[in-house]
């Protein structure tokens, strides 16, 4: 450690007012004029707090009991509570206040945290948290320079993540254009008219089926933008893929999720053929009539992805339905207009993923400078 750096844990440096908490009831959780905080409430740090209010407290009186000393930094005067899934720090000036939040950027807080069911940073656990601090020019020093780049670093990254998202945004204005030029064209069939399967996977516990190796088993999770990438964690044995022989997969199969991230689907290839799947819909198709790859081109068009809006159950869980799915009408030119547009797309895709993967790459590049330097600040090197 640098010369003149002291260990100080943080109740040296910070008093924690967790302690000084009053209990408060739901009851009391009615709308009023002073803000009530959860963990969730705490969005980020970029130059300022960004605070989100979950409820507000109803009375003077009350306000009053859970009142708090106004954080630095805060844009807002007046009284506050923060509930307990938070901890409350108040530090004597802002620059150590400062100092500390980004330390604690530097570290992995994991380390800290009890618990497996329920993971908490308990205030024991954070007070006592060795910090290295410099004198206070010091750390006047190192906040403004991490400050400095941090808001640089930030505005960079966003920047990517714009260009990323507009990367993706192409693709996606590029399909739906294919299917809208072409909508009075081509003739729409009733999507339960044109196959032979349109099935649920298997839908039950998961916990008892598993096993190390054997029959791989998608899950919805593998499933997303028109790709199907297998991670090679969930295997089942041969007689339970047997016994669910109504979802074994063929290729050009469409896969299609039915429940989280409804609607985004993918095609089954040579590679899963005779494997299984979980809580999905599996598409086969009456010979001669579509091909796997080109339905599941649509179902990823925004046209489909609001059509499976308004078709979807639940409000907690968003799920489909199979009798639903079976409604939906699809165009369907020949097979070779189809492979047509399949080819073309393809190309197009990968333009656009060798894009996507530019700006993936600044962006981790961006997050390991910022990472670098605040190892070299604490360390002393900065």
């Amino acid at each position: 450690m640098k010369a003149g750096w002291e260990v100080k844990t943080l109740n040296q440096i910070a008093e924690n007012l967790d302690s000084k908490r009053v209990p408060i009831t739901k009851t009391d959780r009615t709308e009023g004029h002073y803000p009530y905080y959860g963990a969730s409430g705490i969005v980020d740090y970029v130059g300022s707090y960004i605070f989100e209010c979950d409820t507000l407290l109803i009375s003077e009186d009350g306000a009053n009991l859970l009142a708090r000393s106004t954080p630095i930094a805060f844009p807002a005067t007046g009284k506050y509570w923060v509930n307990n899934h938070a901890h409350i720090l108040k530090f004597d000036n802002f620059v150590t206040q400062r100092y500390v939040e980004l330390y604690f950027e530097s570290i992995p807080l994991d380390d800290y945290v009890t618990g497996a069911a329920q993971p908490k940073l308990n205030q024991k656990a954070l007070n006592s948290i060795p910090i290295p601090v410099p004198p206070f020019a010091e750390q006047q020093r190192i906040v403004a320079i991490l400050d400095q780049a941090f808001e640089g670093i930030a505005k960079a990254r966003a920047n990517a993540e714009q260009n990323l998202q507009s990367a993706r945004a192409l693709f996606e204005s590029h399909l739906q254009s294919i299917f809208t030029q072409h909508d009075h064209e081509w003739e729409k069939k009733r999507l339960g008219n044109v196959v032979t399967r349109l099935t649920n996977g298997y839908v039950g516990p998961t916990r008892n089926i598993y096993n190390d190796s054997g029959v791989p088993y998608l899950l919805a999770r593998h499933v997303k933008n028109n790709q199907l990438l297998f991670d090679g964690k969930t295997f089942i044995t041969e007689e339970f893929n047997r016994k669910n022989k109504k979802s074994i997969l063929k290729e050009d199969d469409v896969l299609l999720v039915q429940s989280g991230h409804i609607g985004h689907s993918a095609v089954v290839t040579k590679e899963h053929e005779g494997h299984n799947c979980h809580a999905m819909i599996v598409i086969s198709a009456v010979k001669d009539t579509f091909i796997g790859s080109f339905l599941s081109l649509f179902f990823n068009s925004s046209e489909m992805k609001q059509k499976f809006q308004e078709i979807r159950s639940g409000s907690t869980v968003p799920h489909l339905t199979c009798g639903e799915v079976k409604e939906l009408m699809v165009p369907l030119p020949n097979l070779a207009t189809q492979q047509v547009i399949v080819n073309s797309v393809r190309e197009f895709q990968k333009k656009t993923q060798r894009l996507e993967a530019l700006y993936q790459r600044k962006i981790a590049c961006l997050d390991e400078l910022k990472k670098s330097l605040l190892q070299q600040a604490f360390a002393g090197d900065l």
